[in-house]
């Protein structure tokens, strides 16, 4: 028969592989997806099964067998045929144990696919066990066992290496390698499977990589070996398989997929009553059951369409809300999961929750974070990766490559609202009135890493008039939203050496209330930590930092441990400038883009104990989006035309720097300044001089700021 492949073309199967390919037992892999959660993102691998890889690997083995042997035959040698009949199986049978949802089932039966595998072999009341025994007897099953046994852990071969009568010679350890190591088949095939389905597109040349495998004497044993000048091809394999890794097989919805299948298992398990009894016995067990065995017949019947089918009858007949909404796990991961990338852990996510949902349950499902690690290179029991260098074989790991060979850690914390709202048994139209606005607000708080873009003008007394801006907007743009904002923010730093003011950064904590319609608002937040490191760009104009934040519950300090071990600030550091923000934030709509736009009167005092007073005009789009930095373009160009004296006002500077440095101004001027024995005045003076080139700033010291009425 012939066998159409997505990358080999056509496969050719013949006798006894023919005979198992077409085996009941070997067909129901075609109903198992090879990438399982995967696809949910990547809908073409949708269509790629076990079957498909499982006959690529028997294709690669024979391909790999015969290159061999056709290098081996110029010794007049070659490789036992029980063994290359041995090698071609366990290529072709390797995935054979896998069942629905593919290595999420290992995990959840606590039984390797590869076991189950050998177990399906070994039975003679299956169809894989009855064709190998017509072809070959009961003792070649039990040589085909103990070789699989030893690819996959347990058992050894200790055969002593010798040349038979007949020229033959036995390569069972090396054939093993082609099976399980670090660059064996199965991976190979893989990798270009997967990568050839969602064209990003295969890097590794199997044509070439096979080809370029030598069988080396060494020692007591025979080796596979690559030669130093194509070692390239090893590193262009590991490449690939990292990227797999990391944007297919562990991707975010890989994650979230397997979690919410494992929710629905949890709560069909706490009510096994929810599985109607016209579900196949097989299946029942594994939905309903914690422990359970299962023979290999049943557990053959695991496979994509009975599980879809069991579910889609659960969902059709229980009342229960929340196994209703289980079991459609593969679009929840899609749609309701919302990944959080803001390098938060799990238990600050759950407190800010908490703070904001009175009822927010303590071991609430609906936030979960997990981790795993890609290794790129591993040995394995058969050893390194062998290479051939002009000083003998060397394993692959001790010499230099193109490509690191170091771990990866890959970590996943997602928040499903819709779960909680289950959860918290609320209506959508009580859970929305109640805590929808709020909770969209943490989640885009928490989805990405933020980094404020922002055009900021220091206005001096004589500027611009609060009110002509803003009808001069109004006049051009749609006001979506209005708000004021009472703050008072504490910044910290190092008095010895002013560390973060000389690097633009800025530490504080705030202590502040938002108002809308006079009506105090999103008071989870009136507290909180904040630090903001400056980020240098070619373009002067615009404010560029990225900000670190956690809300909490006191204006101390110390509260704040956790937080300043995670920044890396770990010296000593005392307030520096008490600032009292008095804020009016309006939002516009431009291009149909929400562009934020506030006015501040920022009154401070410093360590130097001086004081003053700063009124700044600061644009930025909503949420920071890349975006809405071009519609920033056009409001500017809008607002320099009606106020070109705006120009010579924008800064790039922060309040932190610009307080500090006209609080040094007028400290330095002060004919009776007061001896500070904590604070070094002449590194202060070098950063004071560094702010002062910085744009916008240098008439800031000779000016009385203009203060707007808000």
């Amino acid at each position: 028969m012939l066998q159409k492949d997505i990358i080999y073309g056509d496969i050719t199967l013949n006798g006894i592989y023919e005979e198992i390919v077409n085996s009941t037992d070997f067909m129901r892999l075609k109903d198992i997806t090879q990438t399982a959660m995967s696809s949910i993102k990547y809908k073409q691998l949708q269509g790629e099964t076990r079957y498909e890889h499982s006959i690529g690997v028997y294709y690669l083995m024979c391909k790999t067998l015969q290159s061999i042997e056709n290098k081996l035959k110029a010794q007049n040698i070659k490789i036992v045929d029980e063994e290359k009949e041995m090698a071609k199986l366990a290529a072709l049978l390797h995935d054979i144990g896998h069942g629905v949802n593919s290595h999420l089932l290992e995990q959840i039966t606590g039984v390797s696919h590869e076991q189950r595998g050998i177990d399906i072999i070994n039975d003679p009341s299956t169809k894989i066990h009855q064709i190998i025994t017509n072809h070959y007897g009961e003792e070649f099953i039990e040589k085909l066992v103990d070789f699989m046994n030893c690819i996959y852990g347990k058992g050894e071969i200790n055969e002593a290496i010798k040349i038979n009568d007949d020229r033959t010679i036995s390569l069972k350890e090396l054939l093993a390698t082609l099976i399980s190591h670090n660059i064996d088949l199965d991976r190979l095939d893989y990798l270009m499977r997967e990568s050839t389905y969602t064209n990003f597109g295969t890097l590794s040349n199997y044509n070439e990589l096979i080809d370029s495998f030598e069988c080396i004497l060494a020692g007591n044993q025979i080796v596979l070996a690559i030669p130093q000048e194509k070692m390239h091809l090893i590193e262009a394999n590991i490449l690939e398989r990292m990227r797999n890794y990391s944007y297919i097989y562990f991707h975010d919805i890989d994650f979230i997929g397997d979690y919410a299948f494992k929710q629905l298992l949890n709560e069909l398990r706490k009510k096994p009553k929810e599985v109607p009894y016209t579900v196949s016995p097989a299946i029942r067990k594994f939905l309903t059951q914690e422990k359970f065995e299962l023979s290999n017949s049943e557990y053959m019947e695991l496979t994509n369409k009975p599980l879809q089918e069991a579910v889609k009858q659960i969902a059709l007949s229980t009342k229960n809300e929340k196994i209703k909404y289980l079991c459609s796990y593969k679009e929840n991961a899609e749609t309701d999961y919302k990944v959080l990338y803001n390098g938060r852990s799990e238990a600050y996510i759950r407190k800010l929750l908490g703070k904001v949902i009175p009822t927010f349950p303590k071991n609430s499902q609906s936030v979960f974070y997990e981790e795993r690690i890609i290794v790129p290179y591993r040995k394995t029991k058969f050893g390194s990766t062998n290479i051939i260098t002009n000083e003998g074989i060397k394993n692959f790991e001790e010499l230099p490559h193109a490509i690191s060979l170091a771990p990866i850690k890959k970590t996943i914390l997602a928040f499903n609202p819709e779960y909680l709202r289950i959860e918290l048994g609320l209506s959508k139209n009580e859970f929305d009135k109640q805590y929808l606005d709020v909770i969209n607000e943490i989640i885009t708080n928490q989805s990405k890493p933020i980094q404020e873009f922002e055009l900021k003008y220091l206005v001096p007394q004589g500027g611009i008039s609060y009110s002509n801006m803003l009808k001069s907007l109004e006049e051009k743009y749609t006001r979506q939203d209005s708000s004021n904002y009472e703050s008072t923010d504490v910044y910290y730093d190092s008095p010895e050496d002013f560390e973060l003011l000389s690097k633009g950064n800025a530490l504080r904590i705030r202590d502040g209330v938002t108002f809308h319609e006079g009506v105090a608002t999103r008071n989870y937040k009136n507290r909180r930590i904040t630090y903001k490191t400056y980020v240098e760009e070619g373009n002067t104009t615009y404010t560029n930092r990225a900000k670190q934040e956690e809300i909490g519950d006191t204006t101390n300090l110390k509260d704040y441990k956790e937080f300043l071990e995670e920044i890396g600030l770990t010296k000593n550091i005392v307030p520096i400038l008490t600032v009292h923000n008095l804020r009016r934030l309006v939002t516009f709509l431009v291009n149909g883009k929400p562009i934020d736009i506030s006015f501040n009167v920022a009154n401070y005092d410093s360590i130097l104990n001086t004081s003053g007073t700063i009124s700044i005009i600061e644009i930025r789009p909503r949420e920071n989006q890349i975006v809405g930095r071009l519609d920033l373009l056009e409001i500017q160009q809008v607002i320099e035309n009606k106020f070109p004296q705006l120009k010579s006002m924008s800064s790039t500077a922060n309040i932190y720097e610009i307080a500090v440095m006209q609080s040094y101004e007028n400290f330095k001027n002060n004919l009776k300044q007061i001896v500070l024995s904590n604070v070094n005045l002449d590194s202060l003076c070098q950063i004071v001089n560094k702010i002062k080139s910085k744009k916008g700033v240098q008439f800031i010291c000779k000016n009385k700021p203009y203060e707007p009425q808000i």
